[in-house]
């Protein structure tokens, strides 16, 4: 068996710990704004990465004007010794939207039901560390050796900018160029749609109707429903 197909019969073999992993996660209501619940997420996959052999640590980055931010996960396993074998780092964000209104479920919940998972944030992205997570522990359940050195971290204040946690990381030079060779972030995004850079983020307040949507995806349906589509369009494109 290819060692690529000894991984994916592990993470096949993971299913079950994967869905309650990403459950346990959503579980956990790290909403943003304000930016609550964060210490108690970061510990949660800080704690189970340690003991799947990974070093790390909870880092309480800086708050700049507006942002909210608070402790965040970033743990590595040291496969081999030699500094010149790739250094990979795969980085999802633990922060949620706020639910909003028309739920039928508990939106922290984490409710699994006929072969899905209920509740905020389990696309955008908390299912997305966990693939992070278990991609690591299938490589390592399969045997397969990983020359270097793999990073995983869960980061706050993405759904406000991101400026007060990934750009802590690579202020404090955790993530950086000479230092992390490949970077991976397993947002929602299809599994054939590689996206490579994004537009960023504008914050401002109106009044219209109300619908929530992905500013970000234009392209969608519900975001063209709304009044709103055409405004984001004309911020993001201007």
């Amino acid at each position: 068996m290819q060692p690529i197909e000894r991984i994916l019969a592990e993470v096949d073999r993971a299913t079950d710990e994967i869905v309650q992993f990403t459950a346990d996660l959503v579980r956990i209501p790290t909403v943003n704004p304000p930016g609550e619940e964060y210490e108690a997420c970061a510990h949660f996959l800080g704690g189970f990465l340690k003991r799947r052999g990974f070093e790390g640590r909870v880092h309480r980055c800086r708050r700049p004007a507006g942002a909210h931010c608070a402790p965040s996960a970033h743990q590595r396993r040291g496969i081999a010794a030699r500094s010149a074998w790739a250094r990979r780092h795969l980085n999802g964000h633990i922060d949620v939207v706020p639910a909003g209104d028309g739920w039928t479920v508990d939106p922290f919940g984490g409710l699994v039901r006929d072969g899905k998972i209920y509740g905020r944030g389990v696309c955008d992205m908390k299912a997305g560390i966990a693939a992070a997570v278990f991609a690591a522990e299938a490589i390592e359940r399969a045997g397969v050796p990983l020359p270097g050195t793999l990073e995983i971290s869960g980061t706050v204040d993405e759904e406000s900018g991101g400026f007060a946690d990934v750009a802590h990381l690579a202020e404090r030079g955790r993530i950086a160029k000479g230092r992390t060779d490949f970077v991976i972030i397993p947002e929602p995004l299809d599994v054939d749609r590689i996206c490579i850079g994004h537009r960023g983020v504008y914050w401002f307040e109106g009044d219209g109707p109300r619908r929530i949507g992905q500013a970000a995806c234009r392209f969608s349906a519900s975001a063209r429903s709304t009044a709103w589509a055409g405004c984001c369009s004309r911020c993001a494109t201007s």
